[in-house]
């Protein structure tokens, strides 16, 4: 990351996706003392990603439970008032968790000290209130459903992204998103044929009307399953995708490397004309296809649970 000013809208777009706002109250004991917290919350098996969040901004990162056949995951958490400083400063970059972030704000405000004197029901009940409101956006609203994806088929690319959008972007890909190099073999061809693309998929709404107004791509509606959620799968592929790899690639931390490699197998791409059937060209798309079968092979690697 180049600076602190990057780190903000990647960070905005790392919480939208995979991050926690929470906002709650424990009985202390053992003077049973109701305490009133808030926190942010971002748990990654990358703890260098964390351990960046932590140098920049303060809190501490601890070690989850070990889980069998699991990699060691990591929680970072940062409390009180670095928190709400942390939270004002990227607000404005923040899609999904926008509204979350302003109850987050208020919640703040109506915690304070009052040198163990008796809290106001009403001030309590503006608590509790804010409380129930947040909790109602992360499990009630935007959801995705079928209805509101078929609706992003009306929706194209006309906007132009911003500076801030590419960082964002990178913040998405790095909580949630995946890099793919796809290969398939057409009935009627006699060669495979190769598509690198990216996906990121989300149970929220909001995001993916952000994602195809500035970036184009199609988005997939999949259904929810027992206690799974419904969501939908947002898909970029070919040369819009090649489009934008080298302007997120600097700020990618957990997939700057896979970003690499799909920018290395764009270009293996054989331009066209001339005599594809001539002995150079063959000569050509044998070493090319070489080049292409490491790469695929290499992304797969990186692609396998838990490697990134």
């Amino acid at each position: 990351m180049k600076n602190i000013t990057n780190l903000f809208p990647y960070i905005a777009g790392y919480i939208d996706s995979d991050g926690c706002l929470y906002i709650g109250k424990t009985i202390q004991k053992p003077k049973m003392i109701t305490v009133f917290e808030y926190s942010i919350q971002i748990c990654s098996v990358k703890r260098e990603v964390l351990d960046t969040f932590e140098n920049a901004f303060g809190g501490s990162t601890r070690k989850k439970p070990f889980k069998e056949r699991h990699r060691d995951a990591f929680c970072w958490t940062i409390k009180g008032i670095k928190a709400v400083q942390l939270i004002k400063q990227i607000i404005h970059f923040m899609i999904d968790k926008k509204h979350q972030g302003k109850l987050f704000i208020q919640f703040s405000q109506l915690i304070y000290g009052n040198n163990f004197k008796t809290v106001e029901n009403s001030l309590l009940n503006k608590r509790d209130r804010i409380i129930k409101d947040i909790r109602k956006d992360k499990h009630m609203n935007n959801l995705i459903n079928k209805e509101s994806i078929d609706s992003l088929k009306e929706i194209s690319k006309t906007v132009i992204p911003s500076k801030n959008d590419y960082p964002y972007l990178a913040g998405l890909i790095d909580s949630e998103g995946c890099f793919r190099i796809k290969k398939w073999k057409p009935k009627k061809k006699p060669n495979h044929v190769y598509n690198i693309t990216l996906e990121i998929g989300n149970t929220k709404l909001p995001i993916m009307p952000w994602l195809v107004e500035r970036f184009g791509g199609s988005v997939v509606f999949i259904p929810g399953k027992k206690n799974k959620k419904a969501s939908a799968t947002w898909t970029l592929s070919a040369a819009a995708l090649y489009q934008i790899l080298p302007k997120i690639r600097n700020y990618l931390r957990n997939k700057q490397i896979v970003c690499d490699k799909l920018i290395e197998f764009q270009k293996t791409i054989l331009p066209n004309g001339g005599d594809r059937h001539s002995e150079l060209f063959r000569a050509l798309f044998e070493k090319r296809r070489e080049i292409r079968e490491r790469i695929v092979d290499e992304v797969h690697k990186f692609n396998l649970k838990g490697s990134h």
